[in-house]
């Protein structure tokens, strides 16, 4: 496959900067809006497990459009993708703001809208794989980790900020902001030659209609969503099987680290936006705090989640990937447990297991990708990866509409907790043992592979 080449009249570092700040600033938007839903679902007069498929339903698409994004990048520039990224968050917007009024509206502006924030949360990685030195690319593609913690927290307190002092439907209007972005993306992203891309759009329908139906049968518990979910996933594996050049080969699934890594992360990961989206309904029914408050609990975790992201290099060479796995995950798990037994008694118990909470999915992301990657040739890992990535964005989003359906259900918080500490508990089993049982049959083991 022909390389790209970079005009040598552009600094490839001069776009670092336009780049980093639209990926910041959309997953700051895109999270923003998934904190959203108690003042979205108030505004509408609908109850807030509907109000979450503006959440779930977008977390499917930001799956998809990485992907799709990231296929694309191989015969249209990343110039050219961005603007058009622009492009669509802005007709989205004014959609949703134009029509607040109108749930349908409010929801088909969102998807619209989450399928242009994709192509910055995908396209600032490409652009720094393709263009920048492998020393510098350590550097730039450490401030991803950092920006995805920090845009958790910042879209948090934003959307806390401007439902309490303003109106849920003024979000709407923040991501307009980025039209402010084209003049510097043009000026400084180059036009790169065009090469012949492939992009397995059956695969990638198919994923889209499970991903979307299973999202569909957790929210609403309707039996017939769970026709066009088992169908989705068998066509998936039958073109896996028989395409030409499909999504990911079959030779992934016979690839045990690959496997239980992508089982891991669908059932763990699905816990990790679950309880930020349940945080401002419980801080404000049982502490009586509102929106903004309620955002500024997760000020210390997603803090020390930014500093475990900026260090996981130096954490890497002191601890092995398995340790700092179970770490991770012991992490996770037991911050649920805490906050469940802890959540009704003091908000000092509840930032603590937040801490935990944020800090052990910052943890386990560069060593469980380490594991996954192990026994992948080089030239597979691009496609590994993302489909990898493509699993996370399905599992948050199916993880928000039982969170939400377990709330419509007037369980108590604490009971909603214990729930998702029993999926993180049952995923970190699972994957345990495997790891046990595949390092009895592996030479070397890898207790000395780093994180």
């Amino acid at each position: 496959m022909t390389t790209r080449v970079t005009p040598p009249t552009l600094n490839p570092k001069a776009a670092v900067p336009v780049l980093l700040f639209s990926f910041v600033f959309c997953l700051v938007i895109d999270n923003g809006f998934k904190t959203m839903t108690g003042p979205m679902a108030a505004g509408l007069g609908i109850d807030s497990n509907t109000a979450s498929l503006q959440a779930s339903l977008a977390g499917v698409i930001i799956g998809i459009g990485a992907v799709v994004y990231a296929a694309l990048a191989d015969s249209i520039s990343i110039r050219k993708l961005m603007i058009a990224g622009v492009g669509l968050i802005v007709v989205g917007s004014l959609i949703g703001f134009f029509f607040s009024g109108s749930w349908p509206m409010v929801l088909a502006g969102r998807l619209i809208q989450t399928t242009g924030l994709a192509a910055a949360e995908t396209l600032y990685v490409i652009y720094v794989r393709k263009h920048l030195s492998e020393a510098d690319q350590k550097t730039y593609l450490g401030f991803s980790t950092a920006a995805f913690q920090s845009g958790l927290l910042i879209g948090a307190l934003t959307s806390g900020i401007i439902s309490t002092y303003i109106s849920w439907t003024a979000m709407f209007l923040v991501p307009l902001v980025l039209v402010l972005t084209v003049p510097f993306l043009i000026k400084h992203v180059p036009e790169d030659e065009a090469i012949e891309g492939h992009l397995d759009a059956l695969g990638l329908f198919l994923i889209a209609v499970f991903a979307a139906s299973l999202t569909m049968y957790i929210q609403a518990f309707n039996w017939l969503w769970l026709i066009p979910a088992i169908l989705g996933i068998i066509a998936f594996a039958l073109h896996v099987a028989k395409a030409k050049a499909p999504l990911v080969t079959p030779e992934f699934f016979k690839n045990g680290r690959y496997v239980w890594a992508i089982i891991l992360v669908f059932i763990v990961y699905s816990t990790q936006l679950g309880f930020i989206f349940m945080l401002p309904f419980a801080a404000q029914d049982l502490h009586g705090l509102a929106q903004d408050r309620a955002a500024m609990l997760m000020i210390p975790g997603y803090v020390c989640a930014i500093l475990v992201g900026i260090f996981s290099g130096k954490i890497g060479k002191v601890l092995s990937s398995r340790t700092t796995i179970y770490m991770a995950l012991a992490s996770i798990t037991g911050s649920l447990v805490i906050g469940a037994i802890g959540i009704h008694i003091s908000l000092a118990l509840l930032i603590f297991a937040i801490v935990l909470f944020a800090s052990g999915f910052a943890l386990i992301y560069a060593p469980l990708v380490n594991t996954a990657l192990s026994n992948i040739v080089p030239e597979r890992a691009g496609i590994a990866i993302g489909f990898y990535n493509l699993i996370i964005n399905i599992a948050i989003p199916l993880g928000i509409a039982y969170t939400a359906k377990l709330q419509a259900m007037e369980l108590s918080y604490n009971t909603v907790l214990w729930v998702l500490a029993a999926v993180a508990a049952v995923g970190s089993v699972i994957y345990i043992v495997s790891d046990r049982v595949m390092a009895a049959h592996e030479e070397p083991t890898l207790e000395g592979v780093p994180a």
